[in-house]
């Protein structure tokens, strides 16, 4: 068993833009999305640009913040982890749904899923604590 240490290991999270949660946030959901070698930053790009990424579920009612981090595998696959901060638990229960809907998500489909490797891992829970430094 190879253990981890973070003196001497690769960073767990090699691509981080932020780390608190929104004031008014009472829930989160951690995406976990891995990707196919070479697509992360084609991934990343289609979240910024694509008018059913980020903009879309910014859109939806509660939505509140998003992180966005890249984890590289020391076997070199690459896992696409977003933190999402909602107002409370049914809204963004309410969002998944819509995000279930194949006709509504037709034109995201197809070009996201050529990023995608594997199935994508949803937990979402009531925001219990957050810490700032």
């Amino acid at each position: 068993v190879r253990r981890y240490n973070a003196r001497t290991s690769p960073p767990l999270v090699s691509l981080v833009f932020s780390t608190m949660a929104p004031p008014g946030a009472g829930a989160m959901a951690l995406v976990s999305i891995p990707l196919v070698q070479g697509k992360a930053e084609e991934a990343l790009a289609l979240f910024k640009d694509h008018a059913l990424g980020i903009k879309y579920t910014q859109s939806q009612k509660g939505a509140l913040s998003f992180d966005f981090g890249i984890h590289t595998a020391e076997d070199g696959s690459q896992t696409m982890h977003i933190f999402e901060y909602w107002v409370e638990v049914a809204d963004y229960a309410a969002y998944i749904a819509k995000r279930r809907d194949a006709d509504l998500m037709k034109d995201w489909d197809p070009v996201f899923g050529v990023c995608v490797a594997g199935a994508p891992t949803i937990q979402w829970f009531p925001l219990t604590a957050s810490y700032v430094n």
